[in-house]
């Protein structure tokens, strides 16, 4: 089986973050990762773009972090593209858009959560909502999206009773289901993501299995905590 990080941060673009690329590389090596999907808070959360650039000038600004976690892996990990999209803390991870095609859409900044998961779905893209029971003090209220294709079931920085709801959720409403470890320290003593029978060679084949069924989350020691400790 492959293992595959579909949730984690860098401290590049993500502000609540502490792992820098060449640290995140090598925690998922250490822990026999085949890839990683780096997911950043997008512009409308919480990120370290300056938000008072030029639109396009953000999106550059914001893909830094997932290029440098791509040239600090080289051959030795697959670094994969994605986002974390959010709306008065409820969040969606986006799999499916590059650079590129996020320069064309500066109209994703005025949708609600609800008109951008229905956009994600018919412009190539999946979203999945994180750890839908999330509970904080800077929550009002949780909110949910059945409207998004998929739930992140397995939250390795969420609480049992957060990710029991989550999957009871998903399974009644048939959503696509996903682990992720929402990882944004090196401490963090428990891992997640997805393992497949086949590697992964694109964003475009992460949907592709994810819309198939195909996949199960993880749940794993973080191995890497043994070594900062020593």
């Amino acid at each position: 089986m492959y293992k595959y990080e579909l949730h984690c941060h860098t401290a590049k673009v993500s502000a609540c973050s502490r792992m820098g690329a060449e640290e995140l590389v090598e925690l998922y090596l250490e822990n026999g990762y085949d890839g990683i999907f780096v997911t950043d808070h997008f512009l409308n959360g919480n990120t370290t773009v300056d938000r008072r650039l030029p639109y396009e000038e953000e999106i550059e600004a914001f893909c830094r972090g997932y290029e440098e976690v791509k040239a600090a892996a080289g051959e030795r990990l697959r670094v994969f593209f994605g986002f974390e999209y959010s709306y008065l803390g409820t969040d969606v991870l986006c799999y499916g858009w590059d650079k590129e095609k996020l320069k064309a859409l500066p109209q994703i900044m005025q949708m609600s959560m609800r008109e951008f998961c229905d956009f994600c779905r018919d412009n190539g893209a999946l979203a999945v909502q994180a750890h839908p029971f999330r509970e904080d003090f800077y929550i009002d209220h949780i909110r949910l999206y059945p409207n998004a294709e998929g739930v992140e079931v397995f939250n390795a920085n969420r609480t049992p009773l957060c990710n029991r709801l989550g999957k009871f959720y998903a399974r009644e409403y048939g959503k696509i289901e996903i682990g992720g470890s929402d990882l944004h320290r090196a401490d963090q003593r428990v891992l997640s993501g997805m393992a497949f029978e086949e590697r992964l060679t694109s964003e475009q084949e992460l949907i592709r299995f994810l819309r198939q069924g195909k996949g199960e989350i993880l749940e794993t020691e973080n191995k890497y905590v043994r070594k900062i400790r020593k």
